[in-house]
């Protein structure tokens, strides 16, 4: 995958700085399930783990060097190509996951499917090489585990962790953060209907819950090429619990 030239000199800047860089030791941020993601000076630094990490960072980059200013994502202050790495602006606000929790289901519900409308309504060509077969850009990990709120919940500060990012279906992103709610914040599930207005999609339960369930297993069969078995176990447990799943 090629990296793409958002204004040509910014990307030769980020590359002339990109080098392997010593972090003092810190903790691991919350929320940060798959990669290292730790707070250093100037900025918040991602390390990639797993399978493929040197075609993920990469899809990362050319996704938030070409939204920027078009779409709420952080910007990247630097590109570690050997690390890889990505060391990106602290974005200031309330985590989408810690605002179900606190109990505003219903407004945050309904910010994150505007959010999704805003995506989905991008020209897919605005991010270039993007693989995959679809209409619309599809984040492949969205919903409030990726999202940062103003304060007031009246906007989307950014939205995160866009490794997995490719061309699909409208389907695909509205699933996978109902699927969040559903396997983390059952609580919240009664206000689902607040993401689905916001959003302005009409899918079928049975197209909804298909899309989970082949998210469910390219996580199993990330985990095990990842060599990660303990992890790989759990994503068969949760794709089990998918699948039986009703409306």
């Amino acid at each position: 995958m090629r990296v793409g030239k958002p204004g040509g000199v910014a990307v030769r800047r980020l590359r002339a700085r990109a080098q392997a860089t010593t972090i003092p030791p810190v903790s691991q941020l919350p929320h940060g399930y798959t990669n290292r993601t730790r707070r250093r000076e100037g900025g918040i630094e991602k390390r990639y783990e797993g399978a493929e990490p040197f075609a993920r960072a990469e899809r990362e980059f050319t996704c938030l060097t070409h939204l920027i200013g078009r779409y709420p994502v952080p910007e990247v202050i630097e590109f570690d190509a050997s690390g890889p790495a990505l060391l990106l602006t602290v974005v200031a606000g309330r985590h989408g996951q810690e605002s179900l929790a606190e109990g505003h289901a219903p407004r945050t519900l309904r910010l994150i499917g505007r959010q999704l409308a805003i995506l989905q309504a991008i020209n897919p060509s605005t991010i270039p090489h993007l693989e995959g077969e679809g209409d619309v850009i599809v984040h492949g990990d969205f919903g409030p585990q990726n999202i940062i709120c103003s304060l007031d919940l009246s906007s989307v500060a950014a939205v995160l962790d866009w490794e997995s990012a490719h061309l699909g279906s409208p389907a695909e992103d509205l699933a996978w953060t109902e699927w969040i709610v559903r396997m983390h914040h059952p609580e919240a599930v009664d206000d689902l209907s607040e993401l689905f207005d916001g959003s302005g999609l009409s899918v079928s339960w049975l197209e909804r819950q298909s899309a989970m369930v082949k998210q469910c297993r390219d996580y199993v069969a990330f985990c095990e090429a990842s060599g990660w078995e303990s992890a790989a176990a759990e994503w068969s447990r949760r794709l089990g619990t998918t699948e039986r799943w009703h409306e």
